[in-house]
């Protein structure tokens, strides 16, 4: 079992307070570098939640944070604020804000792979690595979900509670029902995320976040495809095949679904420090 523990702390978004969650390295270990895991649509920091003490016990220091209007992050109440541009300058100021004078390990999970790609095209330099965790091409064709527009007006129409009904009944149809707790949880970081949040994730969503697969390929960042097997979000046909336009290097999950990083949090993280210590 992991001895590391997590601490809260507070990034600065530039719509305010971004909330996070770190792990250091034991004392007197090797620290071999930063890793930044950012969550997805819906998400926040606590996806994460097993994996961060365990990559610190590998050597890294490990953060994830919600993104501007998720859950404890500060955000507008306009959907205005909430374009890709607006995620992405919040992704690369937390970069600047924990690894001043390195480049980091990037881990994408769903929406914030689209994010995060954007970003590493943007300023190469500053990433070591980019994982893309159960994170696909798009929203658009390649996607087992409804049109992000038309999610957009049910959410404009029924707010947050549109959403977790949503959830709710996918759950139930996958026979996957967590503990009353973790429902709990799961409900009221729903209700507590600003309805402008998820409204401007899914018109972001509305297009593909790299329209050309070279563009990530070509950055000269090392890539890695991670992805469960069960079909819940993208076939894994599709990963694979995005993996391949990438050249990146692929982990499968099998028997794990939209989130591997909850189901099989030890098996990702051994991919993920295996991947760092060769390519880095």
């Amino acid at each position: 079992m992991s001895q590391a523990l997590i601490t809260p702390f507070t990034l600065r978004g530039a719509a305010g307070k971004l909330a996070a969650w770190e792990a250091a390295p034991p004392a007197g270990a090797e620290h071999r570098g930063t890793a930044l895991l950012v969550p997805g649509f819906t998400g926040s920091k606590e996806d994460f939640e097993a994996m961060l003490p365990l990559l610190a016990d590998a050597g890294y220091r490990a953060v994830a944070y919600d993104q501007r209007g998720q859950w404890e992050s500060e955000g507008p109440d306009e959907v205005s604020g909430y374009t890709m541009a607006d995620f992405v300058g919040d992704l690369h100021g937390v970069v600047d804000q924990i690894s001043p004078d390195e480049p980091v390990h990037l881990v994408g999970h769903s929406f914030g792979g689209y994010v995060s790609r954007v970003a590493v095209i943007e300023r190469p330099a500053r990433f070591r690595t980019f994982t893309l965790l159960a994170s696909g091409p798009s929203s658009v064709e390649d996607i087992n979900f409804p049109p992000p527009q038309l999610v957009a007006q049910m959410v404009e129409a029924g707010g947050q509670e549109t959403i977790w009904q949503q959830m709710s009944a996918v759950m139930a149809q996958a026979d996957q029902q967590p503990s009353p707790e973790r429902m709990e949880f799961l409900r009221e970081r729903i209700l507590r995320t600003k309805q402008a949040n998820i409204i401007g994730i899914l018109t972001c969503m509305a297009e593909p976040p790299v329209k050309d697969p070279a563009t990530l390929r070509d950055s000269g960042v090392p890539l890695l495809v991670a992805y469960g097997d069960t079909n819940d979000l993208w076939a894994p046909e599709v990963h694979a095949e995005f993996a391949k336009q990438l050249h990146a290097r692929t982990a499968v999950y099998p028997g794990s679904g939209h989130v591997p990083n909850e189901d099989v949090p030890d098996r990702v993280c051994a991919d993920l420090v295996t991947f760092w210590k060769e390519r880095a």
